[in-house]
């Protein structure tokens, strides 16, 4: 399992979303997005549930992955959240 904390730099609209979503889909490995703050842990694969969380510029997440390409994901999710 890998984790990284960031610190989102823009607000997210539907289209980053989606972005996010095809992107994390592309992957074998689970990716959750958990922020404390809002107390959510939200599966990155699912474009609806992620547009319940509201990201704003300045949000906290935790990018947590875990699979056979787990490093290569979380890469990916951290290059888009940043």
């Amino acid at each position: 399992m890998r984790v990284h904390e960031i610190t989102v730099r823009r607000s997210f609209e539907f289209q980053d979303w989606q972005i996010l979503s095809q992107k994390a889909n592309g992957f074998k490995s689970d990716i959750m997005l958990l922020c404390e703050e809002l107390e959510m842990r939200l599966d990155a694969k699912s474009v609806l549930g992620m547009m319940v969380m509201p990201l704003r510029e300045g949000t906290r997440l935790r990018i947590q992955t875990r699979g056979g390409d787990e490093e290569e994901a979380l890469d990916a999710m951290c290059e888009l959240l940043e």
